[in-house]
């Protein structure tokens, strides 16, 4: 049994002669009281709340997607019009390159709502992983300081909206070679008030999603505001505050479980790597532990800058480069599904089995959201076959979509689920 007190990390200010020192404090668990917000980050309820949020999205994702690839989906759902979103490419009525075009823009539109699929289960496992370690740690006197990852230098946030943007081209195209198709001048204007309606159909849905997706990459919207933290026991509140260790989400990535028993050895983890932080500043400014210190509670990024240089931003060590914007968050999966600690912890047995079944049932997602291109692959194959050429440019960005869907969901479960 560890001891019940354990050692926090009072990290001193830098400068030659200013020392650091250590300060106990009681073991936070101690106290066996359970708190109404410790319930949001129970497993039912992060869950729960994340599949609600991202359920919704990904139901309008999975309509459009079954509509924008076959008029027989909506014979199926007995729709009283079949209608064809999709614009008919027609080589002569509109001639060759205008064909590629629509050809190439018409393989955007089926991709978006598929790729989009995979990018929200994606982001939303990372946001769950962030919710429970968050709640978690505080309850044991650790703050965990979430970096808000900016969606512009994530690789899979551009691969959305790029596949978004051009999927609407196909829309505005549409009703730019309107009139050059056999239309005549009585009906052009219902024609075009119908492909009007044809790009609400799928634009409103789309921009909902891209703006839900940026709004993801904050994760601190959905944790515990401050009042609800203080109004269940401001005495308790008060005394937490004042002895919290405040950790980046940088130092905390660092963290790694010798022996675990219970999730105390998961906050006590990420303290011996804040602890580090401390002695490799005071070993490389050899600076005696004779002096006075400023009692702080976090590890700055510029210490880690200084100590570690530019690669101390990312949460590897030896594949930085390589997996910066991919799976960020992989990290927390590691410490809280430890194989020993999940043998040994009842909170964190309870969080692997549902953390299994999501892991099981986005997969599934994926996997049919994949099989779908492959479908519309197929087909497009089959056309180039019969001599449709302009199908070349289709099958290319089918093709590499498909692929690079393959490659993510590699990463997500090799991440996420098997912690490599």
């Amino acid at each position: 049994m560890p001891d019940p007190e354990i050692m926090w990390l009072m990290d001193r200010e830098s400068g030659p002669g200013v020392a650091s020192t250590y300060s106990k404090i009681s073991r936070v668990s101690g106290d066996v009281k359970v708190f109404e917000w410790e319930q949001l980050g129970e497993p039912i309820f992060v869950f729960g709340y994340t599949a609600m949020v991202v359920g919704r999205q990904c139901l309008v994702l999975v309509v459009i997607a079954l509509q924008v690839f076959s008029t027989r989906v909506q014979r199926f759902l007995q729709q009283a019009q079949v209608k064809n979103y999709l614009m008919q490419c027609d080589e002569e009525a509109i001639g060759v390159f205008q064909d590629v075009v629509c050809e190439t823009t018409k393989a955007f539109v089926r991709c978006f709502p598929v790729v989009s699929i995979l990018v929200a289960v994606v982001v939303a496992s990372q946001l769950i992983l962030c919710q429970r370690l968050f709640y978690l740690m505080i309850r044991n006197g650790v703050l965990v300081d979430f970096q808000n990852l900016s969606p512009f230098k994530d690789p899979l946030f551009w691969w959305v909206l790029v596949n978004g943007v051009l999927a609407m081209s196909h829309f505005g195209f549409h009703m730019l070679v309107a009139e050059q198709m056999h239309i005549g001048k009585d009906n052009l204007e219902n024609v075009v008030a119908s492909l009007k309606q044809d790009a609400i159909f799928f634009g409103l849905p789309a921009m909902f999603y891209v703006v839900f997706l940026y709004l993801s990459y904050d994760v601190e919207w959905l944790l515990l505001p401050l009042s609800k933290f203080w109004e269940a026991d401001p005495e308790w509140a008060y005394r937490t505050s004042r002895d919290l260790v405040f950790v980046t989400e940088n130092v905390a990535c660092k963290a790694s479980l010798e022996d675990p028993g219970s999730i105390q050895d998961v906050a006590e983890a990420i303290v011996r790597v804040t602890r580090s932080y401390d002695e490799m500043e005071e070993s490389e400014n050899h600076s005696p532990s004779n002096g006075q210190q400023k009692r702080q509670f976090w590890v700055s990024e510029k210490r880690q800058q200084k100590l570690h240089g530019p690669d101390c931003q990312d949460c590897t060590h030896h594949h930085a480069p390589a997996r910066q914007g991919w799976i960020k968050r992989a990290w927390i999966a590691k410490l809280l599904l430890d194989n020993k600690l999940v043998a040994r912890d009842a909170k964190c047995q309870s969080f692997q089995c549902w953390w299994l079944t999501w892991i099981t049932i986005s997969v599934l997602m994926c996997i049919g959201a994949i099989a779908l291109l492959v479908m519309q692959l197929k087909n497009d194959v089959e056309d180039i076959l019969a001599g449709h050429g302009e199908d070349y440019v289709a099958v290319t960005v089918i093709g590499i979509n498909v692929v690079a869907m393959l490659a993510v969901l590699s990463f997500y479960m090799a991440e996420l689920l098997f912690h490599w």
